[in-house]
């Protein structure tokens, strides 16, 4: 990532520009088109990259890849700001952080789960369930292995841990071992 601030804080903009969860799929959409589109080809990329070419020639050519993609207005305008700011080599990092900017800025609080062997579906279904019932509304789910835990699954919301492995377990027995 080139500059993590600069790009969290285009991310933060845009999420909270687009207040609908379908508003954001569309436009979260057509960005990711029109970055797979520079992306596959590298005369396109070089001509919008390169820091020689007349913004306006630029602004002229990614209107027309967004023509064939038929972006919407807040695509248009989101790209037009990069743009005339020169930041348009940040919109990959910007996708990969706009998930996460669109949940936190409409109130969707996010959990890490980690186990030592993945979840099935079931499994998965239950906790996000209870998650949910416990924060009264909808939760955003991250799933990742980690052998090290020996059983069980740790359960993370910013930076507090809810411990529920054989790992921890244990720890926390060395722990009151040590103590005595």
């Amino acid at each position: 990532m080139k500059n993590p601030t600069l790009v969290k804080r285009y991310a933060e903009g845009l999420a909270r520009a687009l207040p609908r969860e379908d508003e954001y799929n569309s436009v979260r959409g057509r960005l990711a088109a029109f970055n797979a589109m520079i992306e596959g080809r590298e005369d396109l990329r070089a001509a919008l990259l390169r820091p020689f070419l007349n913004t306006t020639r630029k602004a002229a050519l990614v209107h027309a890849l967004l023509d064939a993609i038929k972006a919407d207005g807040k695509t248009v305008r989101f790209l037009d700001l990069l743009l005339r700011h020169g930041r348009l080599e940040i919109l990959p990092d910007i996708l990969d952080a706009l998930p996460s900017a669109w949940r936190a800025a409409h109130g969707m609080p996010t959990y890490e789960i980690r186990s030592v062997a993945a979840l099935t579906p079931a499994q998965r279904t239950a906790l996000e369930a209870e998650l949910a019932r416990l924060e009264s509304r909808s939760v955003h789910c991250e799933y990742g292995l980690d052998p090290a835990l020996l059983g069980g699954l740790t359960v993370r919301k910013g930076n507090r841990v809810f411990d529920v492995s054989l790992k921890g377990q244990l720890d926390k027995l060395k722990d009151t071992i040590s103590e005595r």
